[in-house]
């Protein structure tokens, strides 16, 4: 290890800054408010520098990598026992979890008309109640999201503390399996220490119990799959993956054209077949009517942080039609632009050498999903910056991790205890977005251009 200044130097800074991150992580695990945007700002801004810093070290051989990723995964074993601070999503984890332990199922009845029935339920609380977000809406989470629920009610049946930590538990052998999947998709300790360290990763993951992370580790361990061939394990990860979070169904035109004729039925019909067998649970005459509806509900009147979309709908003001309407029509205009976009993603090149890889198609076309959306919170985000990590592509997309820092400023919506988004910082983080694709896109035109030019 070389030092600039004594034999001490180096492991003394480095030792204060693991510190440092610990510290900071804690905090933002235990004690920090979504409320207090100023005091999150800050607190994030320190962690993406002090990250930055322990790749740039890991990169000239001053930090083993190895010791990077041990920290990361104490940074997760350290929030195994926080309560999610920065969203509620986990209440309707719980809810579901308690309404399929006890029989009933989570997608019959919405949470108001489970109140309403006055049918006496162990943890179906008005406390509990309380703090959902959408009690009106059927749940939207697919079979292996409620089968973790269901453990979790199952072990815990009252408590939130306890179901909260069961789902913390999965969540962390998840990303367990995410970073050796990664390594041995890539074998490059960059990527590998780019993920394990990653702040919002950590904190949205193991720290507020969102699934994205789980649903990343199902799809790299299908790419490796892939990669070696094995049809019928990848397609299983693949399926796993779609019942964790339906994101992965977008990817299935990529895939289709990606696959040898030859292997790409055979794929898909083992992939149809494990989607079936872990739905068969959850299996009833209203499950896709009611999943459906709050899909199109979800869709349709739901918006926060979406750039593109507050840009369209402002300019549609002029035509004087219904707010309602507004969005529904803008709505299906934009998720037929991502079903077309994505087919020109998966067919661009599909022949060619110098075409994306398949992690590549995968992460512009999660990238259009989100540009597109009406509602893109910051672990919607950490999506693509995984896929771009799967990429082999050198150097390695820039958007999506300026994108996976820049989502911290939705944060900024909840300040003060009172919901309204800050059009401000949604524009200066699209803005950066769109500056890096921008950046990406030109890299490879600038070299060919100046290699003409010799």
């Amino acid at each position: 290890m070389k030092c600039t200044k004594s034999s001490t130097y180096c492991p003394f800074i480095q030792v204060l800054a693991a510190a440092c991150a610990i510290a900071l992580t804690a905090w933002l695990g235990y004690a920090a408010r979504r409320t207090d945007f100023n005091e999150l700002l800050l607190a994030f801004l320190a962690l993406f520098g002090l990250y930055g810093w322990g790749i740039w070290q890991a990169h000239f051989g001053r930090v083993s990598w190895r010791m990077l990723v041990a920290l990361g995964i104490f940074l997760r074993a350290l929030l195994l026992f926080s309560t999610p601070n920065l969203s509620d999503d986990v209440y309707r984890f719980l809810w579901d979890g308690r309404l399929s332990a006890q029989g009933v199922h989570p997608f019959a009845h919405t949470p108001a008309q489970v109140m309403a029935s006055g049918q006496a339920l162990v943890g179906i609380t008005p406390a509990l109640f309380a703090q959902l977000n959408s009690p009106e809406y059927h749940t939207v989470y697919p079979p292996v999201c409620q089968g973790v629920f269901w453990a979790a009610a199952r072990i815990f049946p009252e408590s939130t503390e306890g179901g909260v930590l069961v789902l913390k538990v999965f969540l962390f052998m998840a990303e367990l399996l995410a970073i050796w999947a990664l390594w041995r998709l890539r074998r490059h300790s960059w990527a590998v220490v780019a993920y394990a360290l990653h702040p919002l990763v950590i904190l949205e993951g193991v720290g507020n119990v969102h699934f994205e992370v789980a649903m990343i580790a199902f799809l790299w361990v299908a790419l490796l799959l892939i990669e070696r061939q094995h049809w019928a394990p990848s397609a299983f990860f693949w399926a796993l993956a779609v019942g964790v979070k339906l994101l992965p169904l977008l990817f299935l035109p990529i895939l289709w054209v990606y696959l040898d004729k030859r292997v790409r039925w055979l794929f898909l019909s083992y992939f149809a077949l494990f989607c079936a067998l872990l739905s068969i649970p959850l299996w009833s005459g209203t499950v896709l009517q009611n999943l459906f509806s709050s899909l199109r509900l979800y869709f349709g009147q739901f918006a926060f942080n979406a750039g593109i979309y507050y840009g369209l709908r402002e300019l549609l003001v002029v035509l004087e039609a219904k707010e309602m309407m507004r969005a529904r029509w803008l709505g299906v205009l934009l998720g037929g632009l991502v079903f077309v976009g994505v087919w020109m993603i998966a067919l661009y090149r599909a022949k060619s050498p110098q075409g994306f890889s398949l992690a590549d198609r995968m992460t512009l076309a999660s990238a259009l999903y989100l540009l597109l959306a009406t509602t893109v919170h910051p672990w919607y985000v950490l999506v693509p910056f995984a896929l771009a990590l799967a990429s082999a592509r050198r150097p390695t997309w820039c958007f999506p991790q300026v994108w996976a820092a820049a989502a911290v400023l939705s944060y900024s919506h909840y300040a003060g205890g009172h919901f309204q988004e800050k059009y401000g910082y949604i524009a200066i983080e699209y803005g950066a977005v769109m500056a890096a694709l921008a950046w990406d896109f030109w890299q490879p035109f600038a070299r060919t251009t100046l290699s003409k030019g010799r």
